[in-house]
């Protein structure tokens, strides 16, 4: 069993095998009370009903009630998938093309290209350093970047050829790409050097390799995401406190280069970020909680109990559900969320621990990466499959 523990040795044990995700917040409001309502649909006639209260840092509070299946148990992931597909022993991230039906995934120091409508493996791509686990893609160019050790690796997804590299210094892996402006985003900060402290975004022009953001942010992020609608990049990572992470989250505008807003998390926890495009709102974890916030200002929406303990290895999102995926570091569970009200409705069961997850919309699949395997399979309709005793519901996290 991997032990979530606090403070930087955490947050230097689990950034390591970490794909990119996204993240940021702020808020403050008067006490509200909404209420909405998730119902599953069950060949079952009877249901069971579990209402879970989601605490805003704004001061409001949202009451979700989910009808669930009766006696619902995780979904074991052997009767949905469609694919098992072999692939390296240290999978760091996942990233999906749809429009050209691929699927890369980072794995020490080689890029695995698989085709999303055969599941079949297609090649194997050497990166010239060991892989961070960053990927970003540009759909237009059909382009593809990965995070190596000092640089960026630019690869001609046409071809499956290393074609050259960027000087971007992205030594935790996250990067976020802006087709818009051809901005590719990154992390920079001491190399060596702490997680926390003296770090800021970068932005390089793909086109040129030239610089053109320096964003301060006063610790080096290591994840970072992008909305190419809006503009806005977001950014989490440890500004340290003594021993602990102290997560930060952070909301940066990528037309005039300027920090919009950060946030404390009040985590010691590593934290990590998704976010829903389609919504416009930005989900981060922490030691036991999922928040949403605001995707232009970082307003807090909602602050709720995931009803486990994190931390949690990466995040992401089915937009066409409004639900969010998490991967816990501690159990062998693909969790699912509500996007709206923050409650659990879904989990599905693994032979062993996750390491990373993405979303095809074009072929409503999941992917999920775990030692060795990469598995495929497509998102339950019935909601309620649920069972959060399995994953230590209510029990107190560290640190207290």
């Amino acid at each position: 069993m991997r032990a979530g523990v606090i403070g930087i040795i955490l947050a230097i044990l689990v950034v390591a095998s970490l794909g990119a995700g996204y993240l940021v917040g702020s808020g403050g409001r008067q006490a509200e009370t909404l209420t909405s309502t998730s119902t599953a649909t069950s060949v079952s006639t009877s249901t069971v009903t579990s209402i879970s209260t989601s605490t805003l840092t704004s001061q409001q509070t949202i009451t979700s009630t989910v009808t669930f299946v009766p006696n619902g148990q995780p979904i074991p992931v052997a009767s949905v998938e469609t694919a098992n597909i072999t692939i390296g022993e240290s999978p760091y991230a996942i990233a999906v093309n749809p429009n050209a039906s691929r699927i890369y995934v980072a794995d020490g120091s080689s890029l695995t290209v698989i085709d999303a409508s055969s599941h079949s493996v297609m090649t194997k791509i050497s990166l010239p350093a060991g892989s961070n686990g960053g990927i970003a893609i540009d759909y237009n160019t059909n382009m593809v970047y990965v995070s190596v050790e000092g640089e960026v690796a630019e690869i001609n997804g046409s071809t499956n050829m290393v074609v050259g590299e960027l000087p971007l210094n992205s030594p935790l892996g996250a990067l976020a790409y802006d087709p818009h402006t051809r901005v590719l985003y990154g992390s920079e900060g001491p190399n060596p050097g702490p997680l926390g402290h003296n770090g800021s975004l970068v932005g390089v022009d793909v086109r040129t390799g030239s610089v053109v953001a320096n964003i301060s942010l006063g610790y080096r992020p290591h994840n970072v995401a992008l909305n190419p609608k809006t503009n806005m990049i977001y950014a989490v990572g440890c500004d340290l406190v003594g021993l602990a992470c102290g997560a930060v989250a952070s909301v940066v505008n990528g037309t005039s280069g300027t920090l919009v807003s950060s946030v404390n998390l009040n985590s010691a926890y590593y934290t990590t970020m998704t976010a829903n495009l389609a919504t416009n709102l930005v989900y981060a974890s922490g030691a036991s909680e999922l928040v949403a916030l605001n995707g232009t200002n970082g307003d807090v929406v909602f602050h709720s109990n995931p009803q486990t303990c994190g931390p949690f290895l990466e995040m992401g999102v089915i937009p066409s559900s409004n639900q969010v995926l998490m991967v816990p570091q501690n159990y062998d569970y693909l969790l699912v969320y509500d996007g709206t009200s923050g409650a659990l409705v879904n989990m599905y069961s693994f032979p062993s621990f996750l390491q990373s997850v993405a979303y095809n919309p074009n072929t409503d699949e999941l992917y999920v990466a775990l030692s060795g395997q990469l598995l495929a399979f497509h998102d339950s309709a019935v909601i309620g499959n649920v069972n959060a005793t399995l994953i230590g519901s209510g029990q107190t996290c560290l640190p207290v």
